[in-house]
């Protein structure tokens, strides 16, 4: 799987303010001479900065300041620092620009409060840039302030494009289409608001759009941004649109109309004379060409790129097209040139610190070798590509730099890529590792960012030949960043100007780079290299260097106090791999030979069976046990299983592990079930609460209509969740019972620390694919968003989360199963310990049935929410519904007389228990 590193390119993102008011006015004496010289180096690198030559640009503006050092001409100091900060931000070096400004907001004015909004304005972009959003949307929001204070409408408008900005980067959409609306309405009151503006803030609200895969919607806003563009006879603006109308079309596969966009804009930039804007799109035109199968003309065209680039010196977009590059040779199955490019990108990457880049080429490295039969050199650089993920992910504030959805998609498969080859090779142990990280990763494609531990930093055991393996790489790694360092310091001086001794440098790091290229591409070729890997090839197959990792499982599993096991299937394309953690083995794995294909319909048909109460319904569950729990039979009767903590792949997550018969009897009659998000992240050693305190709320009665996105919603009250919410209000007589419009957010949220378990009886939707849309609803008509519980909710202090109706836990479309992974990382990001949630949209009265018998299980001493759960599920299946209230012996299915018998699956197994219910 090699993954695009730059295809997925928008520009046009607003960045406001560039110029100071202030920025040529000098009002400290300073010598003539001084002053004079200090101007010219100004201008000079000014003019350098406009012709897109930043590493000219930069040695002129500090050619100034030292000339300013020596006067007290603070204003020009001041306007220095802010041109230096303007060009590092140009060169993506986000913690020298926000040093600069620092330094700039120091220096200026403290009276002049437009060029005070400036300077924190671009304080907030540097620091965004950073991943440092709390500080970003400080000095944005003190631009805010300073703007208003000096009635700087258009200031405001383009500080409030840039908190959109800040929102965006975190993935949260609609927050950031709030902040870019309120843009776009300022900048429309404005008679003298600059075309540009109008219509780069379009071009953002069309790239929210793209990112939410809303594709026909952003061309829309686009094409408003070129109307505008287009009277103003803005150029740069019309190219950022049409580069941004390629990436779009690029995304719904329509090629040609993309290669069109993209060579429009390139068509306007080199009229501009934007060499950096030229390149940067030709290498979207050139991969968009590779996808057409026109491999030839696109290395002409990212060569084209790569060659203007490295003139610019801009060292991370010149990584960028390497690794462009390399992934057309990749697709050519042309190994030698693809590795090479590859590496000259990484070594970029490493050169810069920018590890989200690293882990996409390393992963594509991994791919390439995979691709070239060399598997276990690819599980080397796979897992290089997961650990960097893994180092990164505790201080994970932002998305990276490339498009969240697609770059997120692309990243999880190299978990997935990792855990196939580890388990082609029998290494369990290391793919237990990465099957738990996978699901931090997956978690991440619902909810955006979401953070690890020290556990998770750990990330996958390397081996000591894997060790040595990299310890050859990076040497040879090292050689090539010092010689690429010099090149390009070399390469910044005009030919021209270069001394007799600086041309017989060039021609020797020339060689030395050749040397170096020839020496990666045969790097794998090596005898070093092929006496690692044999070696590595006979450690594997006993697994002890990873038995230390294995410890703290087998401890935590026997710790439970029950027989548990852990459960992990990874749904792969000709199979499924089940791997079984135990307390007293090391894990277990066999390989069940199924097609997803044949999966998916399976899945399919069984939760149709389900839903619509059909007899069927235990061939389908017969069918998956065979696969998914059968293969492990004996060793679930050996360990004497009680407890199933399961951790399901893909498509297995809309199925109910509960709900699988071996024949005989359902599983839920065998065994308790608690899936899991990740183990590593799960404390499975917090016991049942001794006092539980429940706060109980229903949306009864009312109808609210709306419409999300381009769905529309019509919810009725639930009137037996009203009858729900009583008997629990009478088992647990202390409990809070808020009811219809009693039941609204100020009344629930700053309530929720004050009780341990939370039940809330209402409709709620988590969209696959679309947590933007994804909602809780309330009894008096509002709306919480997933963007407000994972930022804004606090459930520190809860044990148990309960959302009883319909289909909390799934959107309407199976996609592969995201959304229910993210619900339960949704809550746990809040604090809560466990959600229980239901996989569809469940009868009223069955639910109060189930929710009545699973409360008072959970009531008896030292029962725990997986028990109680299993209990209430045993009681319907076999009619036990004593312990139920007696109206549930009376419910009716609608339209009909007879009362319901409740042993079908589909009223006692939609509900799963995710996260720690031990």
């Amino acid at each position: 799987m090699i993954v695009i590193l730059s295809l997925l390119k928008r520009v046009g993102i607003l960045l406001f303010a560039w110029n100071m008011a202030g920025c040529s006015v000098y009002q400290a004496v300073m010598p003539a001479g001084a002053l004079e010289q200090a101007k010219s180096e100004r201008d000079r690198g000014y003019l350098a900065y406009r012709q897109q030559n930043i590493g000219q640009a930069l040695p002129s503006y500090h050619r100034a300041l030292a000339l300013a050092a020596e006067t007290d001409a603070t204003s020009l100091k001041a306007d220095l620092y802010y041109k230096i900060g303007r060009a590092q931000l140009k060169l993506q070096d986000y913690q020298k620009a926000a040093e600069a400004f620092t330094e700039a907001l120091r220096l200026q004015d403290p009276s002049d409060q437009s060029d005070r909004a400036v300077l924190h304005n671009m304080l907030g972009t540097a620091y965004q840039k950073l991943g440092r959003i709390d500080k970003a949307r400080e000095h944005l929001n003190q631009a805010l302030v300073f703007r208003r204070k000096v009635n700087d409408s258009l200031g405001e408008a383009r500080t409030l494009g840039n908190l959109g900005l800040s929102y965006l980067t975190q993935g949260r959409y609609v927050k950031a289409l709030d902040y870019y609306t309120k843009a776009q309405q300022l900048f429309s009151k404005q008679l003298a608001a600059p075309a540009h503006d109008s219509g780069t803030i379009l071009t953002n609200i069309a790239s929210v759009y793209a990112e939410m895969g809303q594709f026909h919607k952003a061309i829309e806003y686009q094409q408003q941004a070129i109307t505008i563009f287009e009277k103003a006879d803005d150029q740069a603006g019309m190219a950022s649109a049409y580069h941004n109308i390629g990436y779009i079309r690029s995304e719904l596969l329509d090629y040609p109309a993309a290669v069109a966009a993209f060579e429009r804009a390139i068509e306007i930039r080199e009229r501009l004379n934007d060499r950096f804007g030229a390149a940067e799109t030709r290498n979207s035109l050139g991969l968009t060409l590779s996808h057409q199968q026109r491999h030839g003309r696109a290395l002409e065209v990212l060569n084209r790129a790569l060659q203007v680039l490295q003139q610019l010196d801009t060292r991370k977009q010149i990584a960028a097209t390497y690794d462009s590059i390399g992934s057309v040779h990749a697709r050519m199955d042309d190994f030698a040139p693809a590795f090479s490019a590859y590496h000259k990108a990484l070594a970029i990457w490493r050169e810069t610190d920018d590890r989200d880049s690293m882990r996409i080429t390393l992963g594509n490295i991994g791919a390439l070798l995979e691709q070239n039969g060399q598997d276990t050199l690819a599980i080397v650089f796979y897992k290089q590509s997961v650990n960097v993920t893994e180092q990164i992910r505790n201080d994970l504030r932002v998305l990276p730099e490339q498009e969240q959805k697609a770059y997120l998609a692309r990243v999880q498969g190299f978990y997935r890529s990792l855990a196939d080859l580890l388990l082609r090779q029998d290494r369990v142990i290391e793919a237990q590792q990465v099957l738990d990280r996978l699901k931090l990763q997956e978690a991440a494609d619902f909810l955006g960012p979401v953070r690890g531990n020290e556990d998770t930093a750990k990330g996958i055991t390397v081996l000591p030949e894997e060790r040595d393996i990299l310890k050859n790489y990076t040497e040879l790694e090292h050689q090539a960043i010092q010689t690429g360092l010099a090149l390009a310091a070399l390469r910044a001086i005009d030919r021209s100007q270069r001394s007799a001794e600086q041309n017989r440098q060039w021609q020797e790091l020339n060689k030395q780079d050749r040397t170096l290229q020839r020496a990666f591409t045969t790097f794998i070729e090596s005898d070093e290299i092929r006496n690692l890997v044999d070696q590595l090839s006979r450690e594997v197959r006993t697994q002890m260097p990873a038995l230390a990792q294995l410890r703290p499982l087998k401890d935590n599993l026997r710790r439970l106090g029950q027989p548990a096991v852990l459960l992990y299937p990874l749904v792969l394309d000709d199979r499924i791999e089940l791997v079984l953690a135990t307390a007293v083995s090391p894990p277990l794995h066999v390989p069940v030979p199924v097609r997803h294909e044949q999966l998916n319909r399976t899945v399919v048909g069984f939760r149709t069976a389900l839903t619509h109460r059909q007899s069927d319904v235990t061939e389908y569950a017969q069918t998956l046990y065979r696969w998914l729990v059968k293969p492990m039979e004996r060793y679930l009767s050996e360990i004497g299983a009680e407890t199933i903590l399961y951790a399901p792949d893909g498509v297995l997550r809309y199925v109910p592990l509960a709900a699988l018969h071996d024949g005989r009897q359902w599983l839920a009659q065998r065994f308790k079930v608690n899936n899991i998000t990740a183990f590593s992240l799960t404390d499975l050693e917090t016991r049942p609460v001794t006092e539980p305190k429940l706060l109980a709320a229903a949306f009864a009665s009312g109808d609210f209509d709306f419409t999300i996105g381009d769905q529309h919603f019509d919810f009725k009250g639930l009137p037996y969740a009203g009858q729900e919410v009583e008997n629990l209000a009478e088992m647990y007589p202390d409990s809070l019972r808020l009811m219809d419009r009693n039941f609204s957010p100020d009344a629930v949220i700053p309530e929720l620390n004050s009780f341990n378990i939370i039940h809330f009886a209402t409709h709620a939707a988590l969209v696959s694919g679309k947590p933007y849309e994804s909602f809780i609803l309330f009894g008096n008509g509002d709306r919480v968003t997933v963007d407000q519980v994972k930022y804004e909710w606090s459930l520190t202090d809860v044990d148990l989360i309960v959302l009883s109706a319909c289909e909390t836990a799934l959107g309407s479309v199976l996609g592969k199963g995201e959304e229910i992974l993210g619900l339960g990382f949704l809550m746990e990001s809040a604090g809560a310990r466990a959600t229980l949630a239901s996989l569809w949209s469940v009868d009223d009265g069955g639910t109060q049935v189930l929710m009545n018998l699973f409360y008072r299980q959970l009531k008896l001493p030292g029962r725990s929410k997986a028990e109680a759960l299993q209990k209430a599920q045993i009681a319907m299946i076999g009619g036990d519904l004593e312990a139920s209230s007696d109206s549930a012996r009376g419910v009716r299915l609608a339209g009909g007389q007879q009362p319901i018998a409740f042993n079908h699956p589909y009223y006692w197994a939609p509900f799963i228990l995710i996260g720690n219910g031990l």
